[in-house]
């Protein structure tokens, strides 16, 4: 992990939606309280359960949002691309991080106190409100991944992540992975070796191409049909 500092959050190019409702001396305060910080892949950005001290900004790279089980059983609840702030509902609640961020790829991070951004809630509505917006459509969405995980089959749930990585997470198509098949697996709540069955199947009927870490998807209509009736 290395430290890397940032003169003028209102001069830098990664800036989060949110903070175009903040005037120049908002922007300013949160300078003052701010660090920036790279993540290696597989570096802990923060873990479940350990206290909220400050809200984090993606500005580079991917991270991986997932909450512990017991037996090492994970539940991948979403990926993060830049610009986003991570949207940690313990912050209003208990003051803990109820999930594990974790980077996927090299990533970098802005950490902000979270006594300023508190302090930006009471201050400023326009800001309050277009995160609370935020917050429930990360909840509205991890609520659809937990509905999928439930109560598809394996065949529904694996064509639910392939639509789930493209194009919200990898734009391009063909698309070279960052996660390994374990994380697929996490991300559709089966095991891996139901998620490597399932892939080949893809394969085998023409959905998709699978080249090492490289995906293309052929047949998207067809995933859709799949992940539709379960």
């Amino acid at each position: 992990m290395a430290q890397e500092y940032h003169n003028n959050c209102s001069l830098c190019g990664r800036n989060s939606e949110v903070f175009k409702y903040m005037d120049k001396d908002e922007l300013k305060k949160i300078d003052s309280h701010r660090v920036s910080i790279r993540y290696k892949p597989g570096e802990i950005i923060f873990k479940q359960g350990t206290p909220c001290y400050n809200f984090i900004c993606i500005t580079q790279g991917l991270v991986k949002l997932y909450i512990e089980h017991q037996r090492n059983r994970n539940l991948i609840i979403g990926l993060m691309r830049p610009v986003n702030y991570i949207y940690e509902p313990g912050f209003f609640v208990d003051k803990h991080h109820h999930f594990t961020a974790l980077a996927a790829e090299e990533t970098t991070a802005c950490l902000i106190d979270i006594n300023v951004m508190k302090e930006l809630f009471f201050s400023n509505q326009a800001f309050s409100y277009d995160f609370i917006q935020r917050i429930s459509r990360q909840a509205l969405g991890l609520f659809d991944r937990i509905s999928s995980c439930t109560h598809k089959h394996v065949f529904g749930k694996v064509a639910d992540t392939l639509l789930y990585l493209h194009p919200k997470i990898y734009p391009e198509n063909p698309f070279y992975l960052s996660l390994c098949r374990q994380d697929l697996a996490d991300l559709s709540g089966i095991t891996k070796e139901s998620v490597i069955r399932v892939l080949k199947k893809f394969q085998e009927e023409g959905i998709i191409s699978i080249n090492g870490d490289q995906i293309e998807i052929f047949d998207r209509e067809r995933l859709e049909v799949i992940s539709d009736k379960g």
